[in-house]
């Protein structure tokens, strides 16, 4: 597993970070809303590299819209699961 990121896979893990502050439910959106375009494909590679799970089989639906909720690799950057 590769534990050098990208500029734009740091920032959903600082993004992961500040909503964990907060909560312990996080969802795909929560991370990329910021810039969708760009942070999906970084989304996408945290995924390839084993750092996020998106569960596609539990999405929940909030007015009309699905977000899958994640899970992490608490280890790789020291974040409580």
């Amino acid at each position: 597993m590769s534990n050098v990121f990208t500029v734009h896979e740091t920032q959903i893990l600082i993004n992961l970070q500040y909503i964990l502050a907060e909560t312990e439910c996080v969802y795909s959106h929560d991370l990329v809303k910021s810039d969708p375009e760009v942070l999906r494909g970084a989304l996408a590679s945290l995924v390839r590299k084993g750092v996020i799970d998106v569960m596609h089989d539990f999405p929940s639906n909030i007015n009309g819209t699905e977000y899958y909720p994640v899970s992490w690799d608490a280890e790789l950057f020291n974040i409580s699961h």
